[in-house]
């Protein structure tokens, strides 16, 4: 079911522009702390993700378009026991994952709910590559990736996941593409993420924007940074800490 929410839809903001440029703008003004709590005014409380989930390295700030996936277990016993079940003309799983990739705006973040499978590496620096050639900016892994010294030599691609491991057998097979997921929370049990809802992440976490309200946080992310920019100016010049306090309230 959608994304619960206290705001009245018909004061929403939106704003004419792509995801590039959203991404670009949360990128410039956003941060973990001033995205939650523009969700939290608008009622959202329960978005974060569990504290697990840990970037491929420090620094890095993932943004963009959700575009979730499910994975399954399955023991392999060879390379790719899928391919020789698929009838004639019928697309692998992971084809159509990437395609799905290529058909969406740029600035697409892959989303996969592993079923709490941790035994293999879900995902690898090709695929990595091929999805950040189709337009993907990033990833969130509920699971393990691998190959990981290569992508972190890629071009910008904020990944965070569950661990990493070189191991591959185990196995796996994509089951949906598109399709409302479920991801470790922090506050809830499981957070779900729904294809058109926006990824943030960062040093402190990452956090899931729903669709609806991606612009208006956006703009509140952006309020907030001009605000906190004056205020810390400010605060560096030597203001008291009553000064601060009678002009700023509790910080």
């Amino acid at each position: 079911m959608p994304h619960e929410f206290d705001a009245d839809e018909s004061e929403l903001r939106s704003l004419e522009i792509d995801d590039e440029e959203r991404i670009e703008r949360f990128k410039r003004a956003g941060y973990g702390g001033n995205v939650s709590d523009a969700l939290y005014e608008l009622g959202v409380d329960d978005t974060v993700l569990a504290q697990e989930f840990a970037p491929l390295e420090a620094g890095m700030v993932l943004c963009g378009r959700a575009l979730p996936v499910k994975l399954h277990s399955q023991v392999l016993e060879n390379d790719d026991p899928l391919q020789d079940q698929l009838e004639e003309g019928e697309v692998h799983p992971q084809r159509k994952m990437m395609e799905t990739v290529a058909e969406m705006d740029d600035g697409a973040v892959l989303c996969f709910d592993c079923g709490g499978d941790m035994q293999p590496a879900q995902f690898g620096e090709l695929s990595c590559n091929l999805a950040y050639q189709q337009g993907c900016r990033g990833m969130v892994v509920a699971g393990n990736m691998r190959d990981t010294q290569y992508v972190l030599e890629m071009d910008d691609f904020p990944a965070y996941s569950l661990g990493t491991t070189p191991n591959y057998y185990g196995g796996w097979i994509i089951t949906e593409v598109n399709e409302p997921i479920y991801l470790p929370g922090h506050l809830a049990h499981y957070v779900e993420v729904h294809p058109g809802d926006f990824l943030f992440g960062d040093r402190d976490g990452v956090q899931v924007i729903p669709e609806a309200l991606v612009d208006e946080v956006l703009l509140r992310v952006e309020e907030t940074h001009e605000k906190e920019e004056e205020e810390r100016d400010r605060i560096r010049e030597g203001m008291t800490v009553e000064e601060v306090y009678d002009e700023f309230g509790v910080l």
